[in-house]
């Protein structure tokens, strides 16, 4: 890795390059509107390149942003695109920049990092662990069991993004629940939409945006994707839920990632009777899930200084293993968290490095340890599918004293 071609994006030297990229990989098309999104995302955030005959070739690109653990906020890097060319590929430019990115990540004061994974396996290599299924449901609005009447709504347009934006700061969260900071942010996912629809109420302070859906239609009877919403109450949830119903009398079916608090299939009428009857259809009831976002640990003192579990407590030895140490080798300053420590879970949580020998001793790779923290997977679970290994009394103990809700993200990027 000596001397490899690294540096800053210079934003007016290399955007035609990287607009290129984005057009080889199939991102976006060779459209002036689409050039110019990508010129605009490019301004914003952090980004480093790799270059082949000082063109840039490869680009990793994050933004700042929080998650929530429990009742507490957490420092977030959002890795937001990992793009390489046609010409630069199987050179381990997108692993080191990535790695790379989380080291910048970690030395700018963020806690965690996270990521949407094109497929499962590469991320791996630095330090990412899987998150949860999430689920994937298209559904017939008419069905939705709502007794609530929806106001008229506002029309929404890609001009609201600061609108939009300050809504899904203030939208009612769970845990795992990220923010990304820049306006901008939530503008591309505007701007990406194709035959994009809005629709929101203002009731915020000072007649701001306070519940909202977004997304793309698609043929006059839908499907009607949602990808981007926002509330703040469950009565606002009911008016959103309200307002698709509304729209059922032309719209034959709605797609979304399904909210993560509650199960949508509770408010449905007949849930199994419409799936069989519209079974191999366009408008197909289903339900799909997978597991396509990723997440890590960079500080872990400040994520275990913020972990409040009930109980009486567990302390044990933890050795873990970070791959990113491989890929980082010849870069001086932090490069992981491979080493042992002393680590307390309870209502106040703790750790430090060394080791006891009075304790028992849990091995894990930070992949692990990280979804293991997170509430992903129970500590029996990652020790047979994961890099997480230890006595049986203590992955026990662990298992008691990690029962978390599910994170859900509620915004994709």
């Amino acid at each position: 890795m000596t001397n490899r071609p690294f540096r800053p994006l210079n934003h007016e030297r290399d955007i035609k390059a990287i607009q290129r990229i984005w057009i080889e990989c199939g991102w976006i098309d060779d459209e002036d509107d689409d050039r110019k999104i990508v010129s605009d995302f490019f301004k914003t955030g952090e980004t480093e390149v790799a270059t082949i005959d000082d063109v840039a070739e490869c680009s990793v690109h994050w933004m700042p942003g929080q998650i929530q653990y429990q009742q507490e906020t957490l420092a977030l890097g959002a890795v937001t695109a990992v793009t390489t060319s046609h010409v630069s590929r199987k050179q381990g430019f997108a692993q080191e920049l990535t790695a790379r990115a989380l080291a910048r990540q970690f030395e700018s004061g963020k806690d965690v990092s996270a990521l949407g994974m094109f497929d499962q396996g590469f991320y791996n290599k630095v330090g990412f662990g899987t998150g949860p299924y999430e689920t994937f449901i298209q559904f017939d609005p008419s069905s939705l069991m709502v007794n609530t009447r929806a106001r008229p709504p506002k029309r929404l347009t890609e001009g609201d993004y600061k609108q939009v934006h300050r809504a899904m700061l203030n939208r009612k969260k769970f845990h795992g629940a990220v923010d990304l900071f820049p306006p901008e942010a939530i503008s591309f996912d505007l701007r990406w939409t194709e035959k994009p629809f809005g629709l929101g109420y203002f009731d915020g302070p000072n007649n701001s945006l306070s519940h909202f859906i977004w997304g793309e239609m698609k043929d006059e009877y839908g499907p009607y994707e949602i990808t981007v919403r926002a509330y703040q109450t469950t009565d606002q949830l009911f008016e959103l839920l309200a307002l698709i119903k509304s729209l059922g009398d032309q719209i034959t079916s709605f797609s979304t990632l399904e909210f993560g608090e509650f199960q949508l299939q509770d408010l449905l009428k007949q849930p199994f009777r419409t799936r069989r009857s519209t079974r191999g259809g366009k408008h197909e009831q289903l339900l799909q899930s997978v597991a396509y976002w990723q997440m890590r640990i960079l500080n872990l003192e400040s994520c275990l200084a913020k972990t409040h579990l009930p109980g009486p407590g567990i302390r044990f030895n933890l050795e873990i293993v970070d791959p990113l140490e491989a890929v980082l080798n010849e870069r001086s300053g932090w490069k992981g968290l491979s080493g042992a420590y002393v680590v307390d879970l309870g209502p106040e949580s703790g750790v430090r490095p060394g080791s006891d020998k009075k304790l028992p001793t849990l091995r894990a790779s930070i992949n692990a340890f990280s979804r293991l923290w997170l509430g992903v997977r129970p500590a029996s679970n990652l020790a047979i599918t994961d890099n997480l290994s230890g006595e049986e009394g203590l992955i026990t103990a662990l298992d008691k004293a990690i029962c978390l809700p599910r994170p859900h993200l509620g915004w994709d990027f």
